[in-house]
């Protein structure tokens, strides 16, 4: 059986809650007050079956100081039973009541005529006419119009079958993604503890399951279940389901607040959206006016911030952004109303085109470009961009799904697609980047590398960390690893422990290089285990440029050792230093600084930074002033 929820609307003393009494045999006005004064307040369910469809049934209230109770019903809904009363046609509350169920976008339901049975043939159709007049140009244009009495009962058995033959339009909600449920109602029941109600608008829950409750941040385990008041094992997406919740305190659940699957969505303060203005509005809509918004159950303070206007001309439309004064849990393409701040008056409402987007600047036309691309292709554009603002930083899966509002099943799905397009690629560690931020970056390798090369011709490639900072793009130690594995496997570069060649081939000392190199050589290699310091290295020679490169040259080929920013010792004075410690350690069990200084014949200025560099080399390990041997070679 196909179940799917039929949400009541229009004007106050219309027949609404009659009508559901006369269709079910329930009067969903359950509180006392509400069947003292005869109006209803709360939203009101029922239940009805007609031939192969289950209706889950909100009754909402007419009055225009319960339209908040109203819309936090109207979310959920599949299809409407607009009921105009024959005997006072379209009212106030019937037009804002259009409204809000022309923002929401419900296309599919019934008008249902009511109270034919105290008005003539004449009032009734001008009351028809008056109807399709207020229907024109909306999203219900063209609704069947069944005249109905909930006192006679004439009308119902037409009506029912309207009913059933609009709700086979409806479109199944998915119910294979992650579970969502915006919480209507919250109340304790005696043997089920504290229970939620409200309408599962994807996927499906089950005794057991673990579920986020956002914006509140905490976890509940689902202890029981129903669908109309029925202990069900599941419940799916398009049922009025009863959850009994075990983890959180009652008084911290209210109405607003939605039930997740863990991890599906994240909640957020800005909102980029494409927004219309009610054509019945009396005013334009202003610039970071402050407006109510609602979404699903809820309802927020905000300012709209209009991207490309000072004002949204009534039944006019608009890219803007919401900036919210507390959080909400939003999706990409969910729909959202917007009521005046004061008197509070359904004037706009639309669609949520990022549900985590950046603050915008207005009056930027590249800035609405790019939200209009991100509208035209939906959750993919979305989610390509996400990847590429983070560069070779790379995202994770799971983190897409809060960016996108996609599952994680169709994340991967799309990931895959995309991967397979040769748009993203997939990391061997599980990130996901943007195929043209991995050419750029390569190509960033060969240029810079090569133009390192270029202004320095004896040093065999360029430190890896110098380059992964160049690249930029956030690259991570072994994102960078990767693209240049890749690199190399290609035959563009080679690799040494800390240094990425491009071109190819050895160093080669020749003519000045090579007479320096040997001057350079020659000057450490007589200084022994006290070597002089850089700089008098460099003054010494005819071109001080030359000899700091031929000094950071003889470092790569392992001629030379830096100890610091100006002691650097040659190949043989650090053998020397070795065996020194070799010999100490042995004779006496353990390394101080005076032993190796006075068995190398140098001072501290040499050996703290010799045994400091040992200790990084995990040659030695230090513990107070004693230095122990941890490896031989």
């Amino acid at each position: 059986m196909k179940s799917v929820i039929l949400g009541t609307a229009g004007h106050i003393d219309h027949g609404k809650t009659r009508l559901v009494k006369a269709l079910t045999g329930v009067d969903t006005d359950r509180l006392e007050e509400e069947r003292r004064r005869g109006i209803s307040i709360e939203l009101g369910f029922a239940r009805l079956d007609v031939s192969d469809v289950r209706f889950g049934i909100v009754d909402v209230p007419g009055h225009e100081r319960f339209v908040k109770n109203m819309l936090a019903g109207a979310g959920g809904i599949d299809l409407v039973m607009l009921v105009v009363a024959a005997d006072e046609g379209v009212m106030p509350q019937t037009r804002e009541h259009l409204d809000i169920i022309d923002f929401l976008a419900v296309e599919h339901g019934v008008v249902a005529l009511t109270k034919c049975d105290l008005v003539d043939e004449e009032t009734r159709d001008i009351a028809h006419l008056d109807v399709q007049d207020a229907l024109h140009g909306t999203v219900l244009e063209g609704l069947p119009i069944i005249p109905v009495s909930g006192a006679t009962g004439d009308g119902l058995p037409e009506l029912k079958e309207a009913l059933a033959k609009a709700a086979r339009n409806v479109n199944p909600r998915p119910d294979d993604g992650p579970y969502r449920l915006a919480i209507d109602r919250v109340f304790t029941m005696e043997g089920f503890g504290t229970v939620v109600t409200g309408t599962g608008s994807a996927g499906s829950v089950k005794v057991g399951d673990r579920l986020e409750v956002l914006p509140l941040g905490e976890t509940v385990r689902i202890r029981r279940v129903q669908v109309h008041g029925k202990d069900v094992e599941r419940a799916l997406a398009g049922q009025r389901t009863a959850l009994a919740v075990h983890g959180v305190d009652k008084e911290k659940l209210d109405r607003g607040q939605q039930l997740i699957s863990p991890g599906s969505l994240a909640t957020s303060w800005m909102l980029d959206v494409r927004v219309r203005a009610s054509p019945r509005w009396v005013r334009p809509v202003r610039n970071r006016e402050r407006v109510r918004f609602h979404l699903a159950s809820a309802e927020d303070l905000a300012r709209i911030v209009l991207l490309d206007r000072d004002e949204l001309a009534p039944g006019d439309d608009c890219l803007a952004q919401i900036r919210l004064e507390t959080p909400v849990v939003p999706a990409v393409g969910d729909r959202f109303v917007l009521r005046s701040y004061s008197p509070m008056h359904a004037m706009a409402g639309g669609t949520i085109v990022d549900a985590h987007p950046d603050k915008h600047r207005r009056n930027r036309p590249e800035e609405v470009e790019a939200i209009a691309r991100r509208e035209g292709g939906g959750p993919i554009a979305l989610l390509l961009e996400a990847v590429a603002e983070k560069g070779l930083a790379g995202v994770k899966p799971k983190d897409l799904v809060g960016a996108t509002s996609m599952s994680r099943d169709e994340v991967d799905r799309a990931v895959e697609e995309e991967t397979k397009a040769g748009t993203l690629r997939v990391t061997s560690g599980g990130r996901v980047l943007s195929e043209d931020a991995w050419r750029v970056a390569a190509r960033t390798v060969l240029e810079e590398g090569a133009r390192f090369r270029d202004r320095h011709p004896l040093r065999w490639g360029m430190p890896r960390e110098e380059l992964r900072a160049i690249v930029g793009g956030q690259a991570s130690p072994t994102v960078m690893a990767e693209l240049l594995a890749e690199l190399v496997i290609e035959g563009e570069i080679e690799l040494s422990a800390d240094r990425v060649r491009v071109g190819g081939g050895d160093v080669v000392f020749e003519g000045k290089a090579l007479a320096e190199r040997e001057r350079i050589d020659r000057f450490y290699l007589e200084a022994g285990c006290s070597p002089p310091d850089l700089k008098e290295v460099v003054s010494a020679a005819a071109d001080a440029g030359l000899a700091e490169e031929v000094v950071a040259a003889l470092v790569d080929v392992g001629d030379l050792r830096k100890l610091s920013e100006d002691i650097y010792y040659h190949r043989e004075a650090w053998e020397r230093a070795h065996a020194a410690l070799l010999a100490i350690h042995a004779r006496d069990g353990g390394i101080t600084v005076g032993a190796f200084r006075d068995e190398l014949g140098i001072s501290r200025k040499y050996a703290v930074p010799l045994l400091e560099t040992f200790d990084a080399l995990k040659v030695t390990r230090r513990n107070g002033d004693v230095r122990a041997l941890l490896k031989q070679g």
